[in-house]
């Protein structure tokens, strides 16, 4: 046989293995070459990215319900009742103020050491005139109007500027208290190491907007993680439902960021924690609809980013090490949920017959239409509404991420019409 041919012949034998040898350099295999190197890194991308994916929305709960169990710190809690200065922002909020002060004036605190301060960010419809009237009634009432919209942040600075208290309470106008929430809230203080609380979320059903079963199953989820969240640590976040702050931890907040997201962090970094409080329960009907419910994630994503902004000016990641990783895998990570699952979802496309890309490409296209199936149902059944919910707020997230990248900001928080 001629050297040629045993070249051949030997080239056909090594590229069994994926590698021929021919004169002077060797080639690689067209599957085996640059098919190869992208099928690697197709897969470093599936499972990194779907990895980061699952943590972020599993992975991290359950490590704070093990951590909890060997690092516990109680909040040390007792009956206290400080002077509380409680803050509703309202804008045209007309149709709910009226109920709203009558639910804030039932309840179980000493009259006289709650005042109540309504700031209107510049309401054209009745809002004022409801409260001006409540206010002739009940004297703790007060009404404080801006002049131009400046927006909640700004109302609830403002306020806290004008009127003196120990303890500063933050409610939004179209939710309900049970009687004994702020009592319970301001027993916090009595612990040292406290800087603020926030209470339990429960969303009430009304049949109106279908996700709202699965709504009610996230707040239920997120209830379980403040659990071992707020005893071992500092929560990342309050929601504005309601929440308190002691007087000499509530700072002038940049416009453009919400209390919700600055407080946690500021606190922190002044050495005291941000804690959840199961007992003080409040009540909030969901979005009239699926489209509304998914706008809000799209704010909620806007508002996250102007935060990111301003949070190397409030805290010390080096100082605060574990309250910043909390903060990256429960909020920040999160708000970047949609992009993780499609960067998951391409490298899927490469890596196929393979089983696992293969199941998480049927798993989307599932999701993607019990999403759409979500519009047509009013009552859809929970596990429906719950993967509904998950689908929509994935949507409006990528929304709000849409939205930053062509340069939309927003400078203050609108309540959702």
């Amino acid at each position: 046989m001629d050297s040629e041919a045993q070249g051949h012949t030997s080239c056909r034998t090594i590229r069994s293995v994926g590698v021929c040898k021919h004169g002077a350099g060797f080639r690689t295999r067209n599957k085996g070459g640059g098919g190869f190197v992208l099928t690697i890194i197709a897969r470093i991308v599936f499972w990194v990215c779907l990895g980061v994916f699952l943590y972020i929305l599993f992975g991290h709960g359950l490590l704070l319900v093990l951590l909890k169990a060997f690092f516990s710190r109680p909040v040390k809690r007792k009956p206290i009742t400080p002077d509380v200065c409680f803050i509703i922002p309202a804008y045209n909020e007309e149709r709910n103020i009226g109920a709203k002060l009558e639910n804030t004036l039932a309840l179980d605190y000493p009259k006289d050491r709650l005042k109540i301060v309504v700031v209107s960010d510049e309401s054209t419809d009745q809002t004022d005139e409801i409260v001006k009237q409540a206010s002739k009634k009940e004297g703790r009432i007060i009404l404080l109007r801006q002049r131009s919209r400046q927006g909640r942040t700004i109302a609830i600075n403002t306020a806290a500027e004008r009127y003196k208290a120990k303890v500063y309470a933050i409610s939004d106008s179209d939710v309900t208290l049970d009687s004994q929430a702020l009592r319970q809230l301001v027993a916090s203080f009595a612990d040292p190491e406290v800087g603020a609380a926030v209470s339990r979320f429960i969303k009430l059903k009304t049949n109106l907007n279908p996700t709202e079963g699965g709504l009610s199953s996230y707040w239920n989820y997120e209830h379980w993680i403040h659990l071992s969240e707020g005893d071992i640590g500092s929560l990342p976040f309050l929601a504005g439902s309601l929440s308190v702050v002691k007087a000499d931890l509530l700072p002038q907040v940049p416009a453009n960021v919400t209390h919700d997201h600055y407080l946690p962090a500021y606190i922190a970094q002044k050495g005291f924690r941000s804690v959840y409080e199961p007992r003080a329960v409040v009540y909030e009907y969901p979005a009239d609809t699926p489209l509304e419910e998914a706008k809000i994630r799209a704010r909620n994503f806007l508002m996250g980013m102007n935060f990111l902004r301003e949070l190397p000016r409030i805290l010390n990641i080096w100082q605060h090490p574990c309250f910043f990783l909390n903060l990256l895998f429960r909020k920040i990570l999160r708000w970047f949920c949609p992009l993780f699952l499609i960067m998951s979802l391409i490298a899927a496309v490469f890596l196929i017959p393979e089983p696992a890309p293969l199941t998480l490409l049927g798993l989307t296209g599932i999701g993607a239409t019990i999403t759409a199936l979500i519009l047509v149902f009013k009552s859809p059944p929970g596990w429906l509404s719950t993967a509904g919910f998950f689908g929509l707020s994935q949507i409006g997230l990528f929304w709000g991420i849409i939205q930053f990248v062509f340069g939309k900001r927003i400078t203050h928080w609108e309540p959702p019409r």
